[in-house]
């Protein structure tokens, strides 16, 4: 953006200006400000109060306009207050003044509400793209390792054996939701337009608003001109659905950074997509996942932030409503950021096959097989719950797995499990039992990344 210009009004104050301006937000919203006065514009020519010449010349200031503000060398004037009083200006200096008219029959509230209902619309449908980018990387890196078997963990301890696939696919699926959740949020700002509403009570112009709603992509002209100047639900749709995507994308950061770890070592990170330490040479560091997992606690607390500015006001229009843009564009401005760098750095990520091998003999992720076994032979399952428990615990004396127990050391607990049957015990086995609905066999895994693919 253009330097703002110091240009001002004898009789306003630099401090006020500054302090009631909302020139720098505002200039991010050009696009839909700019779609909305152009459609306003032509429904002044439809009822005669522009002629289509002056129609035309209108136009053409706002197009000149949109380019200079695309290529940064608009002259943003924070005497102007705001990109409505901005555009007027330079609309009377490219068309002899029709800048003048073409405020007639609306305000500067229901202009607002309308583009930023616009903005939002048109975030949620770029989120929504990045998303499906992001997932569809996800679903190729799962893919390409579908027959890695890694322990599945809950409480950070492990379980049972799944394919790390299923465990990617997991923070997948929440994506998907999240997707989803944009979508609904991009639907629901397109619902009800508010131009027309004028500053509280409604245009005296009879403009053909539902004709002027369709050109915008609204469902509906305004419903309540009281209630359409004043509503900013649609940035709280956003910052929500940005809230949820924050902590999906959060979960799957905490596992990245985890698996990457040192201890661990079960993913390698690109070197195109971390960075060293400035005294530690030995060292690759998880930068995108650890800022990404910190951003999405901001983005939680400007959702937050916003909710309670609104909660105080009365109905209709007040000034605090112009705090609500900064935080909303601010947050949208670093998810798509976020989501643009995360899914290369997650295409790039590497597996250690050798690692994942060396994790599957630790925890005994083996035991509910074991367990499972004796229940088909009849046992009940809390039985043969104990039982397996007594033979974990005699395998952590012995410093071996449960599936690696000596035939004296079984025979001293039962007679149903021989060294034999647990030699038959597998990883793969274990997981190609898991076949039915939702579950980590080789089967289930490529359901999920066929329907994933499909988005």
């Amino acid at each position: 953006m253009s330097v703002l210009s110091t240009q001002r009004q004898p009789t306003k104050s630099d401090l006020l200006a500054s302090f009631t301006n909302g020139v720098i937000p505002d200039a991010k919203l050009y696009q839909q400000e700019i779609q909305v006065q152009l459609a306003w514009a032509r429904g002044l020519t439809q009822i005669g109060l522009l002629t289509a010449e002056e129609n035309a010349r209108i136009e053409k200031a706002l197009l000149a306009a949109h380019e200079e503000i695309k290529t940064q060398v608009f002259d943003w004037r924070i005497v102007d207050e705001d990109i409505h009083m901005n555009l007027e200006r330079y609309v009377n200096e490219h068309s002899q003044g029709l800048g003048k008219k073409m405020h007639a029959g609306r305000s500067r509230n229901d202009l607002i509400a309308t583009t930023l209902k616009l903005h939002v619309a048109d975030t949620a449908q770029e989120i929504t793209g990045l998303l499906k980018a992001l997932i569809q990387c996800m679903v190729g890196f799962a893919q390409k390792n579908i027959d890695v078997i890694v322990p599945g963990m809950t409480h950070l301890q492990n379980g049972q054996p799944i394919r790390l696939s299923q465990a990617i696919l997991g923070h997948a699926w929440a994506l998907k939701r999240d997707m989803e959740k944009f979508e609904t949020v991009k639907t629901n700002a397109l619902k009800v337009m508010p131009l027309g509403s004028a500053a509280l009570a409604g245009t005296t112009l009879p403009l053909d608003l539902k004709q002027i709603a369709g050109q915008l992509g609204f469902q509906s002209p305004p419903l309540n001109s009281y209630d359409s100047v004043g509503d900013r639900d649609s940035l709280v749709e956003m910052l929500q659905a940005t809230s949820f995507l924050g902590a999906h994308l959060s979960r799957l950061c905490e596992d990245i950074i985890y698996w990457a770890s040192a201890p661990v070592g079960l993913i390698k990170l690109s070197p195109n997509w971390s960075t060293g330490s400035s005294i530690m040479p030995n060292k690759r560091n998880p930068d995108i996942a650890e800022l990404a997992r910190g951003k999405s606690a901001l983005w939680m607390g400007d959702c937050a932030g916003v909710l309670t500015l609104l909660k105080g006001l009365g109905t209709c229009y007040g000034s605090d409503l112009h705090e609500a843009k900064i935080p909303y564009l601010r947050v949208t401005e670093d998810v798509k950021l976020t989501l643009e760098v995360f899914a290369p750095f997650v295409s790039e990520l590497s597996v250690d096959g050798t690692k994942a091998e060396a994790l599957l003999n630790h925890g005994h992720i083996l035991a509910t097989e074991v367990a499972d076994a004796l229940t088909l032979k009849g046992f009940a399952f809390r039985d043969a719950y104990a039982l397996v428990a007594s033979m974990v615990e005699a395998a952590d004396k012995l410093q071996v797995q449960i599936h690696q127990l000596p035939e004296a050391a079984l025979k001293q607990m039962t007679n149903l499990i021989d060294a034999e049957f647990l030699s038959h015990l597998s990883f793969e086995k274990t997981v190609e039992q898991r076949k039915f609905a939702g579950g980590t066999s080789r089967g289930q895994v490529q359901e999920q990344i066929n329907i994933l693919l499909n988005l």
